[in-house]
């Protein structure tokens, strides 16, 4: 399934997306939900940002913050939408097994750039035609820059 968020500045985006991301994971049976799905972001502060909105709302769903019940209202309601039926008991309880996987695992806990999600493509795609994975992309600033200026 692939799911595009297109949103200006400031208007909820790495929210929304951090909600998906945990309802995707939270209704899988399977417990290595989280290598199968990518999400995907323009910098690395919002990569950095969603990847610890999630793991905070994991904990917070998990141990019952107070913290943490409008976004477990939410993500019920989101979850009930989708036609998951599951208690709270039963989401707090998959929020601690995931959040248990993706630490032991967090290496395939996969919020990147689209830049770094490419740059795995190519290294993919470099092996499967029998060349060598070490890739390096190198920008040409200096046609970038008298291109711009133009």
């Amino acid at each position: 399934m692939l799911e595009i968020m297109k949103a200006s500045a400031g208007s909820g985006k790495t929210y929304r997306l951090a909600r998906k991301y945990i309802s995707l994971l939270l209704k899988s049976k399977d417990r290595y939900a989280y290598r199968h799905i990518l999400a995907v972001t323009f910098t690395n502060k919002a990569t950095a940002e969603m990847k610890d909105r999630i793991l905070q709302h994991l904990y917070g769903i998990w141990k019952a913050l107070p913290s943490s019940e409008d976004y477990v209202g939410k993500l019920m309601e989101k979850l009930h939408g989708d036609g998951t039926d599951m208690s709270v008991e039963q989401l707090r309880e998959r929020s601690g097994e995931a959040l248990t996987m993706i630490l032991h695992d967090y290496s395939n806990f996969r919020v990147e750039t689209i830049d770094s999600f490419f740059q795995s493509v190519l290294r993919s795609l470099a092996r499967e035609l029998g060349q060598s994975s070490k890739l390096q992309v190198d920008l040409k600033d200096g046609e970038l820059l008298e291109l711009a200026v133009d």
